[in-house]
């Protein structure tokens, strides 16, 4: 069998041997080839990042694509379009779950110890040690419940600051694990007066592109502070902005947004009291990523379902 590789940001190399690798210690034996290179070459598997529509089309053997990364909302309509019955499957976690704890501690500790009052008072020379609220009022509301809001609500519950979460349907098979309060997505006025750090892992989807505008984040209490590390279209950029600039929200750490790279004139890079990461809070990896596809794929061969397969209709 083969498996096409479309991937612009990574060597291909590094897949081939990473593949090639696990795929002989499950018994696999496959073909890799590097589809950019050799684009008339027909698989039967595909793991892709936003591969030409052109390429995807004139695959007519496909019998799965694999998604590198977590979220889908690229490759899912066209897919849907192009190859209707072609099950779409994303990684998940392989790495990714680490990353995104670390990505979004980091935020809620640097929201916590009011880090950028302390920028702001260091670039005025300006030494005044400032009050902390008490830790068990400084709760961190998740907005997506998923694989990677699990394992950032694992760590943020273990520095022992009070979690909620808040998810399409009001459940989530972490959230008996993780002892929360978990709200649906009709609750969300609710869930959000009761945050003090907003961290954002919703998937892009039609019912939430531009969900978090000026008048649903206004509902975030005073001072509230935060964390999109899902994706950029989901919040309304000017709207945020805004909040901003009349102190509502304390502070913005964004990963993530509606054009990338984010635009050098955009006023997001000089507000102080914004920080921009491009795109990196939880970056696929190769080893796992490829150790992952090689059992899903062997699953596949041995006739089952394997994990990770995108519903269509809800698009993730």
């Amino acid at each position: 069998m083969r498996l096409a590789v479309w991937d612009p940001d990574e060597p291909f190399r590094r897949w081939r041997d990473a593949l090639m690798q696990h795929a002989k210690e499950i018994g696999l034996a496959i073909d890799v080839i590097d589809a950019p290179s050799d684009p008339d070459a027909q698989a039967e598997f595909a793991l892709v990042w936003r591969p030409d529509a052109d390429w995807l089309a004139g695959q007519m053997g496909l019998r799965a694509v694999f998604n590198l990364g977590a979220g889908v909302d690229a490759i899912a309509p066209v897919l849907h379009r192009l190859h209707p019955g072609v099950p779409l499957i994303r990684l998940e976690d392989a790495g990714m779950g680490r990353q995104m704890a670390d990505y979004v501690a980091e935020g809620v500790l640097h929201a916590y110890r009011r880090m950028t009052d302390y920028a702001a008072q260091q670039a005025k020379a300006r030494w005044e040690p400032l009050p902390l609220p008490p830790r068990a009022s400084f709760t961190v509301g998740f907005l997506g419940l998923g694989q990677m809001g699990a394992a950032a609500a694992r760590r943020v519950a273990a520095m022992d600051f009070p979690i909620l979460a808040c998810s399409r349907s009001g459940q989530s098979r972490f959230a008996a694990e993780l002892g929360c309060a978990i709200y649906a997505l009709d609750r969300l006025d609710e869930f959000l007066a009761q945050t003090r750090v907003l961290v954002v892992l919703l998937p892009l989807t039609a019912d939430t592109r531009g969900l978090l505008d000026y008048a649903v984040l206004s509902r975030l209490p005073q001072g509230a502070h935060l964390i999109n590390a899902s994706r950029g279209a989901v919040i309304d950029q000017a709207d945020l902005l805004d909040l901003l600039h009349g102190g509502h929200l304390a502070s913005a750490l964004l990963d993530v947004f509606a054009t990338e790279p984010l635009p050098a004139a955009d006023a997001l890079w000089s507000h102080p009291r914004v920080r921009i990461t491009p795109h990196v809070a939880a970056q696929t990896l190769v080893g796992p990523s490829a150790a992952q596809v090689m059992r899903k794929i062997a699953a596949i061969e041995r006739g089952e379902k394997p994990g990770g397969v995108v519903d269509m209709r809800l698009g993730y």
